[in-house]
């Protein structure tokens, strides 16, 4: 099949490399059999052929970081963590996904779902250790602090004395400790201990409920 000379307009061959009139160069342009996405296409364009399972730290991590704040602070202000971290952990992936692009994994949503879990453990636990110590020294409310110590301790031996009596025994010991610094401490520390198992739970369950169903929304918006 024939095409014109690019100098001189002369029909030549296609296969010809020079044109036989003028001797100019002649001038090919092949398509490559697969396009390659520019730097500043769409994420959505850019991501398409990255490992499902592996993880954008940095977006992660910012992600994680954004939702701790309000599920920690929430948290330890009105309780009912599991509430805050499942939340926390779906909006989570779907601002992960705003800032990738691509659609994350049940893997990846656990997984950030954990970084929220670790992040809002700290912000609870950093402000719940502010708050008692405020409350302690600039507000002078330790009397009310130890009273309501002194009230678990006694809900916590009235619950064991029904359900073994001759434990009864030992109890007075028991309460004796958990009336001192030391167990007010350790009582404190035991809280926060299983808040954090808490917060860590849920916040991996709302970060793979949200992988989920971020899955089946379609994409709208990209970075």
């Amino acid at each position: 099949m024939g095409q014109a000379c690019h100098r001189c307009g002369a029909a030549i061959n296609e296969s010809d490399p020079f044109c036989p009139h003028c001797g100019a160069p002649q001038l090919r342009y092949e398509e490559p059999e697969e396009p390659v996405p520019s730097a500043n296409a769409p994420p959505t364009q850019r991501l398409t052929a990255r490992n499902p399972n592996a993880v954008s730290w940095r977006d992660a991590i910012l992600s994680a970081a954004i939702l701790s704040i309000p599920a920690g602070l929430l948290s330890s202000l009105l309780g009912f963590e599991a509430l805050w971290v499942l939340a926390g952990g779906m909006v989570a992936i779907t601002l992960y996904r705003r800032r990738t692009g691509m659609l994350p994994s049940g893997k990846i949503g656990w997984r950030i779902g954990i970084l929220l879990g670790l992040f809002a453990t700290a912000v609870a636990t950093a402000f719940e250790g502010i708050s008692l110590l405020v409350k302690r020294y600039i507000f002078h409310q330790g009397a009310a602090l130890d009273q309501r110590f002194h009230d678990l301790a006694q809900l916590y031996v009235g619950q064991v004395t029904r359900s073994d009596p001759e434990a009864a025994s030992v109890l007075p010991g028991f309460i004796h400790f958990w009336l001192t610094p030391n167990g007010t401490a350790a009582m404190v520390l035991i809280n926060a201990a299983g808040m954090a198992i808490s917060i860590l739970l849920f916040a991996a369950a709302g970060g793979a409920l949200g992988a989920r169903f971020t899955a089946k929304t379609p994409q709208h918006t990209a970075r």
